[in-house]
């Protein structure tokens, strides 16, 4: 498919923003780029200006997801943003929104997938430098959540990135299937 411009490639991340609220910056762009609508050079120089316009709000939190332990990226479109998009979604063109639609259901899909297992550390308040670990899988109708106490944050850091990374081999070994 053709590069479309940078006004067409805001769209589509406003778009995108818009119809899954919370999308990381890495799951944006890579599904920006996917259909080949945007490249990379286009699709940051968008971003940063739909950013730097008020248009799309970054918020750095943990989220207890992904595989980065600490501070992920999340992205919300602002009212401004979503004045903007509503005055402009006419003019894109019918084979444009219907992958539009598709990659926002598959955003959503992937965001619910992530947000169903989460892990979070925090100190233990004895002063001891002890951190509680949680872990939680709400995937499949099946909710388990458990927490223990790791020795230092290191050892909880490696901790949650197993649990992120591989929790679907450790929640059945601990049901035993």
């Amino acid at each position: 498919m053709d590069t479309i411009n940078t006004a067409d490639s805001k769209i589509l991340i406003l778009y995108l923003v818009k119809n899954a609220p919370g999308v990381s910056y890495q799951m944006l762009m890579d599904k920006c780029m996917e259909a080949l609508y945007t490249d990379f050079f286009v699709f940051s120089q968008c971003y940063t200006e739909l950013i730097a316009g008020n248009l799309i709000d970054k918020e750095n939190k943990d989220t207890g997801t992904g595989e980065v332990v600490g501070t992920n990226e999340t992205l919300h479109i602002t009212a401004g943003g979503e004045a903007v998009l509503d005055d402009v979604i006419e003019t894109v063109k019918p084979q444009v929104m219907g992958y539009l639609r598709k990659a926002a259901n598959e955003l959503k899909i992937a965001l619910e997938d992530q947000n169903s297992v989460t892990a979070f550390a925090e100190l233990l308040g004895d002063g001891s430098g002890k951190m509680v670990v949680k872990l939680n899988n709400l995937k499949d109708g099946r909710d388990f959540q458990c927490s223990f106490i790791c020795n230092s944050k290191e050892e909880a850091d490696a901790v949650l990135r197993n649990w992120r990374n591989n929790y679907s081999d450790i929640f059945n070994n601990f049901l035993g299937e």
